[in-house]
């Protein structure tokens, strides 16, 4: 099985995006299979500590054995700790997951409440910290999400995409001129490749919301350039050409995206729009 996924990671990477569409179905495939890998995998640990905690409990007693109670207790205490780490990354790597999913999916509750389950597992889990915080973005809860971006600077002060976050909170709160002044620096010397797709993502739609149109489509197709399966900056980057009256550009910007994902929350937006709905 494992030598199987390595073969198709290896021809993933081969073909590049090529075959970007097909390959993006693979590795979708191979994800849920990691993730159903990892339960297995706890779950099969667990049948197996209960077999050998009756194995060691029946098992005959030789009278030449001497007990060291002070060695058993450090081993038992040894063995459960390892234990414990092993089961809390599996469970840890199954919530991130369930998380970044249901954020694509549109569903930020639910991606709040996996999320914060991994965080009391492992509250200095930075990826878990900025996913979390994304999520309350998407629901508007600028505040928490705030808070959550503090959080990961008192960890990770250099953090790239915590302050890209943070840029982008500072235009929902009406710091205009901070928030392009944050967003512009990220994009200009950040090194984190995904901090600055998101900055020139956040810039597209600050510049979209306060309706300077020509600015917003500059930069979300710097955003797509940078990141094709940013389903989000398509849908609005049909939207500001929709606004400048370019409605054949909107048009098709948004078949593409339908082509490529059409189940993806964004592409369903721009059908229903496309549809008249």
């Amino acid at each position: 099985m494992f030598d199987k996924i390595k073969n198709l990671l290896s021809e993933i990477e081969t073909t590049g995006i090529k075959n970007r569409e097909q390959n993006e179905k693979s590795l979708i495939t191979i994800l849920s299979t990691i993730n159903k890998i990892g339960e297995e995998i706890s779950e099969l640990e667990k049948r197996a500590e209960i077999l050998l905690d009756l194995i060691k409990t029946n098992a005959p007693k030789r009278r030449e054995d001497k007990k060291d109670p002070v060695r058993e207790k450090e081993t038992a205490e040894s063995s459960g700790f390892i234990n414990k780490i092993q089961s809390s990354r599996v469970n840890i790597t199954t919530l991130i997951d369930k998380g970044w999913n249901l954020i694509v999916s549109g569903k930020y509750k639910e991606a709040i409440k996996e999320l914060n389950r991994a965080k009391k597992m492992d509250p200095k889990n930075i990826k878990v910290h900025n996913l979390l915080g994304w999520a309350y973005i998407h629901l508007q809860k600028y505040d928490k999400s705030s808070l959550v971006f503090q959080e990961v600077l008192k960890m990770d002060p250099k953090n790239e995409m915590a302050h890209a976050n943070l840029g982008y909170i500072n235009h929902k709160k009406g710091l205009y001129g901070e928030a392009i002044e944050k967003l512009s620096a990220i994009e200009n010397h950040a090194k984190d490749k995904q901090a600055i797709l998101y900055a020139l993502f956040y810039l597209g739609l600050v510049y979209y919301e306060r309706e300077m149109y020509e600015d917003a489509v500059e930069f979300l197709n710097k955003a797509i350039s940078a990141g094709p399966n940013l389903y989000e900056a398509y849908y609005y980057l049909g939207k500001a050409y929709q606004k400048q009256g370019l409605k054949n550009l909107c048009t098709q910007i948004w078949e593409k995206l339908i082509k490529t994902n059409k189940y993806n929350i964004w592409a369903k937006k721009a059908e229903e729009e496309l549809n008249g709905k």
